[in-house]
């Protein structure tokens, strides 16, 4: 926190319930309901729409002021009841918010009470996740819930248990659809189309195509089978290494499936390291096509040297992406002077310090995790870097500074196309670095322009005035 004040003021994070209905949309056939006052569920609605230009749907229990004296318990029995009929998912998350954690409805029993009365049998699957919004953030709420779907459907003793040979891929947060398809588009040209399981997927679910038909829910998702089919797997690779995948460590404690994470291939180093993972897997050397790729790379590395050296940028959100486009910058030989994570993070700041002394030893850098934008502003100011690289949010302390922006990461409300923004692999690395250099150039264009502006004297003459060559 700042001098100013001893209180949290225009947080960098969402509440945990946004990063749980984030995962439930990546399951096939799913809905998600929140446990809390109808405010909840609006502002999800609202804040993912206006992100990913896509309609979502999300359940509310609306709690009221009679619930939160004598319980929300009939309240969820109705939200539950209603959506069944009105959606018929074959799963349901149930994620709490600040209210229902307060006055502590036991989610579980009232799930198991609607069960019961309603006759809902198990093909209809419920899973309870406690997410309070008044602490973490929706990183943890994303982890949390993908975590309770792994263990919801891998405790089932109904499926078979039979090797299958297959690589689990557990997604990190906030991962765009088109990074999404890239990473499938990736695992399929290494391991093989039908040798893995990638969860969660938004690849259709928040990037759907426009069919003309109305469709209660957005078909897509990681199939439930697939999901249950998970501890038959030989290996599992969790993408992100600032966190921790619970997901991930639950596959390699409870059946012992041999697991490892790595991080988000953004920028070279880690995209090779991806890659070069599995390839080993696979038992093969890695496809041409990537070579080609990473050559393709590395020439618009040497195109925009010219341009990007040295220029000091401050990089802020989620720990993974951050973490990622710090790699990225420092790569190109940028300055990261200000390197900001939006929330606490176990692994954050020690990756972040051990990727700089690798690359860029003599960079000044300060890394801050957990801080508002109160703090973050000032940090900024402190700082004076040349360019922002990070989510919408941004936009107001850019513009004080009339310093520019680069958009990256979550929420990007204030320009469209964000589910489109590929930023993974070494396509991904391209893209980004034309978009860094070209904003540049465009800055130094402006800045140049009014340097260079003509004097009032070299103005052509209007034409009544006396042309020394008409004499």
């Amino acid at each position: 926190m700042t001098e100013r004040n001893y209180t949290t003021v225009n947080p960098c994070i969402m509440c945990q319930p946004m990063g749980s209905v984030m995962a439930f949309k990546g399951i096939e056939n799913s809905m998600m309901l929140l446990h809390g006052s109808q405010g909840c569920s609006t502002y999800m609605r609202l804040h993912l729409a206006h992100h990913f230009r896509e309609p979502v749907d999300i359940g509310s229990s609306s709690l009221s002021e009679k619930g939160a004296v004598y319980g929300g318990s009939e309240n969820l029995k109705k939200g539950l009841k209603n959506l069944i009929l009105r959606y018929n998912p074959e799963v349901i998350g149930v994620s709490t918010t600040c209210l229902a954690e307060t006055i502590g409805d036991d989610i579980r029993r009232i799930i198991a009470e609607f069960r019961e009365e309603e006759c809902i049998g198990n093909e209809r699957i419920i899973i309870p996740v406690p997410t309070p919004s008044y602490e973490e953030s929706h990183n943890s709420g994303y982890i949390k819930a993908v975590e309770a779907i792994v263990k919801e459907f891998t405790m089932d003793d109904s499926g078979k248990n039979i090797f299958n040979n297959k690589l689990n891929i557990v997604l990190s947060e906030n991962i765009s659809p088109e990074d999404t398809r890239e990473m499938k588009q990736i695992l399929s040209n290494t391991v093989g189309s039908n040798s893995y399981i990638l969860l969660p997927d938004i690849s259709e679910t928040f990037d759907a195509p426009m069919t003309g038909e109305l469709q209660k829910i957005t078909p897509g998702g990681t199939k439930h089978s697939d999901i249950a089919d998970m501890k038959n797997s030989a290996a599992t690779i969790g993408m992100g290494i600032t966190n921790d995948n619970r997901a991930v460590s639950f596959l390699e404690q409870t059946f012992e499936i041999p697991a490892q994470n790595l991080p988000l291939p953004i920028g070279l180093e880690y995209t090779d390291r991806v890659l070069a993972t599995l390839s080993k897997i696979a038992g093969i050397d890695i496809p041409e096509a990537y070579q080609k790729e990473r050559g393709r790379l590395i020439d618009a590395m040497v195109d925009s040297h010219k341009y990007v050296y040295g220029t000091k940028v401050a990089i802020y959100g989620d720990p993974n992406n951050v973490l990622g486009m710090l790699s990225l910058a420092l790569e190109n030989g940028m300055h990261p002077i200000l390197v900001v994570a939006s929330s606490k993070s176990p692994r954050f700041a020690e990756y972040a310090m051990e990727r700089v002394k690798q690359v860029k030893p003599d960079c000044d850098v300060t890394i801050l995790e957990d801080v508002d934008f109160d703090t973050f502003n000032d940090a900024v100011k402190k700082a004076k870097p040349q360019m922002l690289i990070g989510n919408s949010n941004g936009k107001y302390i850019a513009k004080e500074m009339g310093i520019p922006l680069v958009r990256f990461g979550f929420p990007i409300h204030d320009r469209v196309g964000a589910q489109r923004i590929l930023s993974l692999g070494y396509r991904g690395a391209m893209i980004m670095l034309d978009k860094i250099t070209n904003t540049i150039l465009e800055v130094e264009d402006a800045r140049l322009e009014a340097k260079w502006a003509e004097p009032e004297s070299y103005v052509p003459l209007g034409e009544n005035s006396f042309h020394p060559a008409e004499a």
